[in-house]
This record gives C-alpha cells, sequence and structure tokens, in this order.
C-alpha cells in the first residue's frame, strides 16, 4: 500500500468473513539464487499467509496435487501442446500458495503479480493457474498481468459457457477463480443459446462487483432487460466442488 492508499483498492469491499485462495505454479530453469528487484517489479513480497516453495519439478510430478496432471494436465495439453511439454520438461517449478483473510485491497494480489513477473524475467516458462484451468506462455503472462499496472476484474475470472446438463437444449454460464476474492463464484443455468451473451454480461458485472468488494445477498432478486422474468440468488455448493473449487450464487434463468 502506498502512502496516499492502496495501488489496486476495492472500493466495494464488505468483510464476507471468508479467505481468499491464492494459487499459482511457475515453471522454468531457474538460478540456484532467486533475486527479485522489487522496486522493478512493484513487490514489497509475499503477502502474509502465502508462501513461495521452489521444487524440482519431477519430484513434484509426484504430487497428487500436480497440475500437469490428471484432469487439469490433460485439460492444459489440449489448450498447449507444446507449451504443456516445455512446462514439463522444465528443471523447477515455484509454487505460490496461501489463504488470506478477505482483504481490504487487492495489493497483496498486485504484489504476487510483481513476483510472478520477475520470474518471467528470470528463466520461467510457463504460468499455470489452477483456479481459472489456465496455462500461459511466460511472456504473454506478463503482458497480460504486469506490464499495464492496472486491475481488470476479467482477467482473473474465467467465464465458461457450456451445455447445461440439467436442462436439455440450454446453456450452463459459470465462472472460476472468484475464490481469489474470497467472493462465491456464478451459475446461470437454464440460458437459452440466444440469451448467451447477455447472460455473460451479468456474470462478468457480478464477477467485477465481488472482485472489487460487492458481496451479492443471499435471495436478491435480479431482473434483467431482455429477460422475461427475474431470477433469484441462492448460495449453494462447497469449496470442495470440482467444478468451481469454491462456493457459487446460483441463479436460473426464467423461462
Amino acid at each position: 500500500m502506498s502512502a496516499s492508499g492502496p495501488v489496486w483498492p476495492r472500493p466495494r469491499w464488505r468483510d464476507s468473513g471468508s479467505e481468499a485462495l491464492l494459487l499459482w505454479f511457475v515453471f522454468g530453469d531457474f538460478d540456484a539464487e532467486l533475486r527479485i528487484d522489487a522496486q522493478r517489479y512493484r513487490t514489497r513480497g509475499t503477502p502474509s499467509g502465502v508462501e513461495v516453495v521452489r521444487y524440482v519439478n519431477r519430484n513434484l510430478a509426484q504430487w497428487e496435487g500436480y497440475p500437469l496432471a490428471g484432469t487439469l494436465g490433460r485439460l492444459l495439453r489440449d489448450e498447449n501442446a507444446r507449451l504443456f511439454e516445455r512446462a514439463s520438461n522444465a528443471t523447477d517449478c515455484m509454487m505460490l500458495r496461501g489463504s488470506v483473510a478477505d482483504p481490504p485491497d487487492l495489493d497483496g494480489l498486485r504484489d504476487l503479480v510483481g513476483s510472478i513477473a520477475a520470474m518471467t524475467d528470470l528463466g520461467a516458462v510457463a504460468v499455470v493457474d489452477p483456479q481459472m484451468l489456465s496455462m500461459s506462455e511466460a511472456g504473454e503472462w506478463r503482458a497480460r498481468y504486469f506490464d499495464k499496472d492496472v486491475f481488470v476484474a476479467r482477467d482473473h475470472v474465467l467465464i465458461l459457457a457450456k451445455d447445461d446438463d440439467r436442462n436439455a437444449g440450454r446453456v450452463h454460464v459459470h465462472t472460476r477463480g472468484l475464490r481469489k476474492f474470497a467472493r462465491a463464484d456464478i451459475s446461470i443455468r437454464n440460458v437459452p443459446k440466444e440469451m448467451m451473451a447477455l447472460a455473460g454480461q451479468l456474470t462478468e458485472r457480478f464477477a467485477e462487483f465481488q472482485a472489487l468488494g460487492g458481496i451479492v445477498e443471499d435471495g436478491r432478486e435480479i431482473t434483467l432487460e431482455g429477460a422475461p422474468g427475474a431470477m433469484r440468488v441462492h448460495r449453494a455448493g462447497a469449496l470442495d466442488d470440482p467444478q468451481f473449487n469454491n462456493v457459487h450464487l446460483a441463479l436460473r434463468w426464467p423461462d
């Protein structure tokens, strides 16, 4: 935080009583001693509650939670097989992991973005964000998250749209990644295909509102121009729900 206040503020913040989960894996070939220029990379170091641990990649690969294995690994390989192989063959993996009480500002996230950006200049080849089911080439990650030094909620939250397995012919629009902000993810079921863009816009607004600290109350009624009726928010799920890795706000598009 600067003397004049946070650089990445949360102007809508109210304490949710939950914890923010922060988790990234950075694959690369690093020098024995990793020196990060704090001023250059706009970081004050690692926030309290978050640890940065260096692993030999081939040893970490035996761990059950290894991000290049299992369902996530298959997804990342399918997305970019060449980058997946580079990450798999890297010597090192830096894991940044921890939980912090619902933060009143996002300067701790900014610190971690700076630390990861430094790693992209010090030998990283790929950055994996399991909460967003994503793997980025190191330079692309730096350009998206670090170079502009502006918080954009959409950069940190994944919005998905797929066939709704509970409502034939309809679409399920939902997020992943809002646990970074100690907030529930968003799930809108029963969306007509011609309304996907509208549902996506609503989801993005909810995501930004929550990332900036807002809380969507359980039971809140939502009306949306273009929708045939109102929707009501219901808190659902659990932190170990594999679809979200989080609790979520469940809405059903009106018939």
